[in-house]
C-alpha cells in the first residue's frame, strides 16, 4: 500500500502543471491571510503618515496653535482636487525621510478606493502592502530555485513566506516594506544565479544583469535601508573573488557583467545622496540614537536580533488581560521556546547536511553568507555609528527573505527522507518520534499559528493602540473635551500631527461623536507648534487658546504636562499615566 501511495505520489508531481498550482495556492493562502481581519486595528502614526503622502497631500494642511474641529484636523487624509503624483514627491521630499516609490504607486490606488465623504480608505491604504506581500510568496519560490536549483526547496521557501508572521505582520501596515521585501528578494534570487555563474566561469545573462540592476534601483527608490542589502550582495562577491584568487582570469567573462550591476546600482543610488543628506539627523530618525555609557547599547542589538530572526518564523502570544490573558501568554511564550530549540536542534545538522551536497552547496553559500554579512553590517552600524537599527524589526527586510530560505533548505532533507538521520525525529519529552515529513508540516503550521496570533491582535500589536485610549477618555470625562499634543518643527523634513490625526482617525471610525453617545460634546483638538527655528514654544500658546475657551472643559494633552494650575486647570488623582502606549496628562479645568 504504501509502496502504492509513493507511486502515485510520484505521477501527481510529474504531472504537467502541478508545480504552477501549487505554487499558486501558496499565493492564495499567503494573500487570503495578509487580507484576513485587516482593517480591526487602529491605524498608528506612521500609517497616518503613508496615507498622507500617498494622497499627495501635506501635514501643513493641519492648522497648528488654533483649536480645531475632526474634520479641520483629518483634512490630510482627505482627497484634494489639486493632488498629484508630483504633489506625491514634492510634500514627501519636503516633510519626510522616505523615497517615494511606493507613495507613487499607492497614489492612483488611493484616489480609486477613496470613501464617498472624501476619507481615505483605511482597507485601500492596508491592502496595497497586502498584495505585495503575496507577490512575495512567488519571489521568494524564484529565489530558491535560483539559489537551489530544487523545485521541493522551492516549494518549501513559499510556504514559509506564505506563513511568515514578521511577513504577514508588515502586510497588514499601511507601509512600503512589502515592496521592499519584493525588491530584495528579487535582487537577491539575481545574486544566487551570479554565484552559479561565477562558479561555472559563465557570463551572466544580459536579462539577469538588466533584472538585477533594475531590482536594486527600485529597492533603493522604495526604501534607503536596501542599500545594506546591496552592501551585502558586493560582500559576498568579494568574498568570492578573494576564494577564487588564483583563478581570477578564468571568470573575466562573468566579471565584466557584474561590473556593469555594480556600476549601475552605483548610479540608482547615488542620485538619492542629495536626498538622504537633506534629512541626516533628521527627528524623525533620533530615536535609534544609543549611549555607549549604557548598557543596553551593547545588549540590546544582539537580543534584538535574535527576536527579529525568532520572529520571521515563529511567534507567540504577546497581548492577554486579566489574569487568564497573562496566564496564556506566559504559557504560549514557555511552549514557543521549547519548541524553537527543539527546532534549531533539527535544522542545524540538516543545514550541515545540505552544505556537503554538491548541487545546494553553492546556493546555502551564497544566501548563508549575505545573512551573516547583512547581519554584520546591521552590527556595525549599531556599535560604530551609534545606530540602533536593530530596535525597528521592520528593518530587518534587508535579510528576512535570505533567512526563510535558509530555514526552506533546512527543512528539506526531512521531506526528501533521503538520509537516515532525517527520516525521523524524536519530540522532545517523551520516547515518540514523528516522520519527517510530518515535521515539516507541523513547523509551518506553527508558523501559521503564529499569523493568525498577528491578525487578530494578539501579538505584534501596533505601537499605538487609539481604541484603547479613547474608552478611558470617554469614562473620566465629566465636560466638553479638548485634547492636545505639541508638534515639533525644525528645518529638516518633518511631519507634523501624525500622532494626533491617528487619534482623530480611530474617533472618527469607531467613536464618531455624531452617533456615540459617550461623548459629553463633540471633541475638539489642538497641535501646538513646537518650532525650533522660531524658538517659539507651546506652553504660551496653550495658555491663550484656554482663555478663550468655556468652562468647565477636561483638557487631555499627550506627551506634554506643564503646570497649569494658575489658568484653573488641575490633574486629577489617577488623571496621568499611558494607555495604548500613549502618554497623556488629563486635566479639568474650570470645574466646581
Amino acid at each position: 500500500m504504501a509502496v502504492q501511495l509513493k507511486r502515485l505520489s510520484k505521477k501527481l508531481v510529474d504531472r504537467p502543471g502541478f508545480h504552477a498550482g501549487l505554487l499558486l495556492l501558496w499565493c492564495g493562502l499567503g494573500l487570503a491571510l495578509r487580507l484576513l481581519n485587516l482593517t480591526a486595528k487602529p491605524p498608528w502614526m506612521d500609517e497616518v503618515s503613508t496615507v498622507v503622502f500617498s494622497l499627495g497631500n501635506s501635514t501643513r494642511l493641519i492648522p497648528l496653535n488654533q483649536v480645531i474641529g475632526l474634520d479641520e484636523l483629518l483634512r490630510p487624509i482627505q482627497l484634494q482636487p489639486d493632488a498629484s503624483i508630483r504633489s506625491v514627491i514634492h510634500f514627501l521630499l519636503e516633510e519626510n525621510n522616505h523615497p517615494p516609490a511606493y507613495f507613487v504607486l499607492a497614489h492612483s490606488w488611493m484616489r480609486w478606493l477613496i470613501q464617498p465623504d472624501g476619507y481615505a480608505s483605511l482597507w485601500a491604504a492596508r491592502s496595497l502592502p497586502a498584495f505585495f506581500g503575496a507577490l512575495a510568496v512567488p519571489a521568494t519560490f524564484g529565489l530558491a530555485w535560483a539559489a537551489f536549483r530544487s523545485r521541493l526547496v522551492a516549494h518549501l521557501c513559499a510556504a514559509l513566506m506564505m506563513a511568515s508572521p514578521f511577513a504577514v505582520f508588515l502586510a497588514q501596515e499601511a507601509r512600503h516594506y512589502t515592496l521592499a521585501i519584493f525588491w530584495v528578494t528579487l535582487s537577491l534570487g539575481c545574486l544566487a544565479i551570479a554565484v552559479r555563474a561565477i562558479h561555472r566561469r559563465q557570463p551572466l545573462p544580459l536579462s539577469i544583469t538588466g533584472l538585477w540592476v533594475g531590482a536594486n534601483g527600485l529597492a533603493i527608490a522604495t526604501h534607503y535601508f536596501s542599500g545594506l542589502t546591496l552592501l551585502a550582495e558586493g560582500l559576498v562577491l568579494l568574498g568570492m573573488a578573494w576564494q577564487q584568487r588564483r583563478s581570477w582570469h578564468d571568470w573575466a567573462a562573468a566579471r565584466r557583467r557584474i561590473y556593469l550591476v555594480a556600476i549601475g546600482t552605483l548610479v540608482g543610488g547615488v542620485v538619492w545622496l542629495p536626498v538622504w543628506m537633506n534629512f541626516y539627523g533628521s527627528p524623525q530618525s533620533s530615536f535609534l540614537k544609543g549611549e555607549p555609557h549604557e548598557l543596553g547599547y551593547w545588549l540590546n542589538p544582539v537580543a534584538q536580533s535574535l527576536a527579529g530572526w525568532i520572529y520571521a518564523i515563529l511567534t507567540p502570544m504577546t497581548v492577554g488581560y486579566r489574569w487568564w490573558g497573562l496566564a496564556a501568554v506566559i504559557i504560549s511564550i514557555l511552549v514557543s521556546l521549547a519548541y524553537l530549540c527543539w527546532l534549531m536542534a533539527q535544522l542545524i545538522p540538516s543545514l550541515r547536511h545540505q552544505l556537503w551536497q554538491p548541487d545546494r552547496q553553492i546556493g546555502l553559500a551564497a544566501v548563508g553568507g549575505f545573512f551573516l554579512a547583512a547581519n554584520g553590517l546591521f552590527f556595525a552600524i549599531c556599535y560604530l555609528a551609534g545606530q540602533d537599527i536593530t530596535r525597528g524589526h521592520r528593518y530587518s527586510f534587508v535579510f528576512f527573505s535570505a533567512l526563510i530560505v535558509l530555514v526552506g533548505a533546512g527543512l528539506a532533507p526531512f521531506w526528501e527522507g533521503k538520509a537516515p538521520r532525517f527520516t525521523k525525529v524524536r519530540l522532545p519529552l517523551i520516547q515518540r518520534a514523528i516522520g519527517g515529513r510530518q515535521f515539516v508540516v507541523l513547523a509551518i503550521c506553527c508558523s501559521l499559528i503564529g499569523s493568525l496570533f498577528v491578525v487578530f491582535n494578539l501579538s505584534f500589536q501596533k505601537y499605538y493602540r487609539a481604541d484603547r485610549l479613547i474608552p478611558l477618555m470617554q469614562a473620566t470625562s465629566a465636560h466638553p473635551v479638548i485634547i492636545g499634543t505639541p508638534t515639533l518643527v525644525t528645518a529638516q523634513p518633518t511631519a507634523i500631527g501624525i500622532e494626533m490625526m491617528s487619534l482623530a482617525w480611530e474617533i472618527k471610525r469607531h467613536f464618531n461623536p455624531a452617533t456615540d453617545p459617550n461623548w459629553q460634546a463633540i471633541p475638539k483638538f489642538m497641535v501646538l507648534e513646537q518650532n525650533t527655528v522660531t524658538g517659539l514654544e507651546p506652553t504660551g500658546t496653550l495658555i491663550q487658546l484656554l482663555t478663550a475657551q468655556t468652562r468647565p472643559l477636561d483638557l487631555w494633552l499627550f506627551n506634554y504636562g506643564p503646570d497649569l494650575t494658575a489658568q484653573g486647570c488641575h490633574i486629577p488623582s489617577g488623571g496621568y499615566g499611558h494607555k495604548g502606549s500613549f502618554s497623556y496628562n488629563h486635566y479639568v479645568c474650570g470645574a466646581d
